[in-house]
């Protein structure tokens, strides 16, 4: 298991993108390969949104940056796949 390390907000969001993107493109979904969910996660907007939630968790010490990655990253698959028609599961 590789051990990841959040030193600042750009880690953090750096490392939110791209555990998502693969998460979503491990589902096989067709039109949801890597690189077309890799594009869209790496795009500004979802960037910024991804950072403004990151900071909304840790403000003020509601979460630790590891909680909030984890938190971030479920929001981040669950709205992506919801927009994109793909199924989830608890």
């Amino acid at each position: 298991m590789a051990t990841i390390r959040i030193r600042n907000t750009e880690d953090a969001v750096a490392v939110i993108a791209a555990m998502a993107t693969k998460v979503i493109a491990a589902g096989g979904h067709a039109g949801h390969d890597l690189e077309t969910v890799g594009r869209i996660m790496t795009s500004d907007d979802v960037l910024g949104l991804i950072r403004t939630a990151y900071v909304r968790h840790t403000t003020k010490g509601r979460k630790t940056p590891k909680a909030a990655v984890i938190a971030v990253g479920q929001a981040v698959v669950a709205s992506y796949c919801d927009r994109a028609g793909i199924p989830t599961s608890n």
